[in-house]
């Protein structure tokens, strides 16, 4: 039995249109919080080789894939081969094909032996002398607007000290373990991929949850698979965050697009999968103000009660008994009016 499918006519393309500012919002957002790894040189590339794998999964052939991006089959192949050996290997731990210009310029700055003292301005040009004037002044610019450096004294005698050094950057066992639950079994190869890190150390991050008793792995064609029993960051830790903003975001895009593929056009209370938005105006002095603004710390009260309850029904004996997998995510947020 199939699905019902609404018949009316929706305007899809419209929508996807409105949402393309929203996600370009977001990476600019997420880019800048460590401006010296702002890079979106190939981010068009590696959005087109996931479009294309997502259609592929979806069992459109390549044919229609290569007429909606205005390729020959031929034309179209090529391409996906050229962005597939770009993307589909992992970088290496700490390559500097990968590393943008910022990066290099506070990395000599930092390493510099008058690090101390500040490096002069002229010794920078120096050292950066394929790269245009204009260019370099823009990234210094940058780099002391936000922080990073300072700058003392004028023209040819200015000097470059380091201010602050950004934390270390790099995927955690918190983002292996959201990334394993949400989306495994995966190989070592695709879970290095998905990170963007060495294959190395998705090895070591695998290591530790295997230590915590948290990984289940297993075998595919031959290869060695991973997947995570359960992935959970209790409230006011700050470790995870990164981790705990992807599988948010991941959770809702997986409802929207699971519910579209079922053909439910609808919003309905006998509904299981999708979501809600309200927007309400409220004084600050009204009572109605004190329930409104409870609302993401009661949701997360009880979601936390839940998820404790469900963990101890996880001891007991589950064998023929029906079970299902909730993904529930809730959202808030407050604007002046």
């Amino acid at each position: 039995m199939t699905a019902p499918v609404d018949h009316e006519e929706m305007n899809f393309i419209g929508l996807q249109a409105r949402i393309v500012p929203l996600v370009a919002e977001l990476l600019a957002t997420l880019a800048t919080r460590n401006p010296l790894r702002m890079y979106f040189a190939d981010i068009a590339g590696k959005t087109l080789l996931d479009i294309v794998q997502v259609l592929r999964h979806d069992g459109i052939s390549q044919e229609a894939i290569a007429a909606s991006l205005g390729l020959t089959l031929n034309g179209f192949q090529a391409r996906m081969k050229r962005l597939k050996e770009q993307h589909d290997e992992p970088p290496e731990e700490d390559g500097d094909d990968r590393r943008t210009l910022m990066e290099r310029v506070f990395a000599f700055i930092a390493d510099h032996p008058d690090a101390e003292q500040g490096v002069p301005i002229r010794q920078v040009g120096d050292a950066f002398r394929g790269v245009k004037r204009d260019t370099l002044n823009g990234v210094l610019h940058f780099l002391v607007q936000s922080g990073f450096l300072t700058a003392e004294g004028r023209g040819g005698r200015r000097r470059l000290r380091v201010e602050r050094r950004p934390h270390a950057q790099g995927p955690n066992e918190h983002d292996v373990g959201v990334l394993l639950y949400r989306e495994g079994p995966l190989t070592l190869a695709e879970l290095a991929r998905r990170l963007e890190c060495s294959t190395e150390r998705a090895a070591s991050l695998l290591d530790r949850l295997r230590r915590d008793g948290a990984l289940v792995e297993g075998e595919s064609d031959g290869e060695a698979t991973f997947a995570a029993t359960n992935y959970h960051i209790p409230l006011d830790h700050t470790e995870g965050y990164e981790a705990a903003i992807f599988d948010h975001f991941s959770a809702m895009v997986q409802a929207i697009c699971k519910k579209l593929r079922l053909g439910h056009h609808h919003a309905s209370l006998a509904d299981q999968i999708g979501g809600a938005t309200f927007s309400l105006r409220v004084p600050v002095d009204d009572p109605l103000y004190d329930e409104v603004s409870a609302f993401l710390r009661d949701n997360r009260v009880r979601l936390e009660s839940w998820l404790a309850r469900a963990n101890a029904l996880r001891e007991a004996d589950l064998v023929g008994r029906e079970v299902r997998r909730f993904t529930l995510y809730v959202g808030q947020s407050v604007d002046e009016d």
